[in-house]
């Protein structure tokens, strides 16, 4: 991913890159149902035949192999922001303007969403209904009451820095409130050393990422084989190289001139699909790094099919679910987490009934609330007020 006139170099193709929102949509489905899967995940049963047994595993295997859906989001996230922090630079927008972009887009959304998981848990314990949240009988992911946090592990919530902050600031543990917002303080540390790539290196820009990525990649296995990966666990190293692919997958589909370099990204994706396949459990969800090798090729293949598939009927409920998709990542566990332990009460307590109706009807109304939440909240931050420039600034990048 290097270039030594990346502002120069003129992109090949649009990088906008409409099939995304279908695979946005299929990774915050595979998260839903991964989350309302809690209702037999943990609690599979007892088979009555082998027949039986060999569905009941595999059933429970899917679904929780969704959470590699989370994954899929770090990829789709390093094509984007890739194309966001590229068009800033070649518009002369200077890096501010990008970093205000992305806090503006992220925390507004996500501070109502965790400011409706304190009222929805707060007014539980009022009704004393604590057992819906308690995830009481393994049938449900339990959700955390606000007092439970101190206020060093609240500021780490508010600020979504809490999956790092124990490595400056340690005790308390780690406690990420909302359980889903783990992802997002990664997201942010990815948002922000892209941040520093554009400010530092803006006609470089390619050169320095590539730099990073390789440090990244140089500490993280040197970390795994000194038996100390704990000692980046929560920081951006422990999963940069799954956002890289994203935008490795960016520069090689709209920058790259060559043959040989658009076949080099295509050789360094498949090695790192291979390689996690001998280290399968090294990130928060296993094989990960498989599917996301495998997936950043995906989407180079699709790449020149994506007007005839992005506009497939069938693919369209996917893209609207992928356009909404943060809104559902944000409010969906209350739901799958209540949903399932009050149908748990009204009697579907069968395994059967728990896979073919509970987790059917959960994840609907949790796409459902994630809708509304969608309308009444998310929409208003879609686009982000544009931040000018300094002089100063505009005649150091001039």
């Amino acid at each position: 991913m290097q270039s030594d006139r990346d502002q120069e170099s003129p992109l090949r193709r649009n990088p906008r890159y409409h099939l995304l929102d279908v695979w946005r949509g299929v990774a915050c489905l595979m998260v839903v149902l991964h989350h309302a899967g809690f209702a037999v995940v943990l609690d599979p049963g007892t088979a009555a035949s082998s027949l039986e047994s060999w569905l009941r595993w595999g059933f429970v295997s899917i679904l929780w192999r969704m959470n590699l859906g989370v994954a899929l989001f770090f990829v789709i996230s390093g094509y984007c922001i890739g194309a966001s922090v590229d068009a800033t630079r070649r518009r002369g927008k200077g890096a501010l303007n990008f970093l205000g972009r992305r806090i503006w887009r992220i925390y507004p959304p996500y501070w109502a969403a965790l400011a409706g998981f304190v009222l929805i848990i707060s007014s539980l314990d009022a009704l004393g209904l604590r057992r819906y949240y308690e995830g009481v009988g393994l049938h449900a992911l339990q959700l955390t009451p606000p007092g439970d946090l101190d206020a060093v592990q609240w500021v780490g919530n508010i600020t979504l820095t809490e999956e790092w902050r124990p490595l400056v600031w340690s005790p308390p543990p780690r406690k990420v409130y909302t359980r889903v917002a783990w992802s997002l303080c990664y997201e942010e540390q990815f948002y922000f050393v892209c941040f520093a790539a554009l400010l530092f290196a803006p006609r470089r820009l390619y050169g320095l990422l590539t730099t990073i990525t390789l440090c990244a990649g140089v500490i993280r296995i040197a970390a795994a084989d000194s038996g100390r990966l704990d000692s980046i666990d929560g920081s951006f190293l422990y999963l940069w190289q799954e956002f890289a692919i994203g935008l490795a997958v960016y520069w090689r589909l709209n920058v790259a001139e060559s043959d040989s370099s658009k076949r080099g990204i295509e050789l360094a994706l498949g090695l790192i699909a291979l390689w996690g396949c001998f280290v399968p459990f090294t990130t928060p969800v296993g094989y990960s790094t498989t599917l996301t090798g495998l997936f950043g090729l995906v989407l180079i293949a699709l790449r020149d099919r994506d007007d005839q598939l992005s506009n497939s009927p069938w693919l369209r409920p996917l893209q609207a679910c992928g356009r909404r998709c943060y809104s559902i990542y944000l409010i969906h566990l209350p739901v799958c987490t209540i949903g399932n332990l009050w149908l748990h009460e009204r009697g579907l307590t069968g395994f059967w009934e728990r896979c073919l109706v509970m987790i059917p009807l959960v994840s609907c109304a949790s796409v459902g609330v994630s809708w509304l939440f969608f309308w009444g909240v998310e929409r208003h931050f879609l686009n982000p007020p544009m931040i000018p420039r300094t002089k100063e600034r505009a005649d150091a990048t001039a």
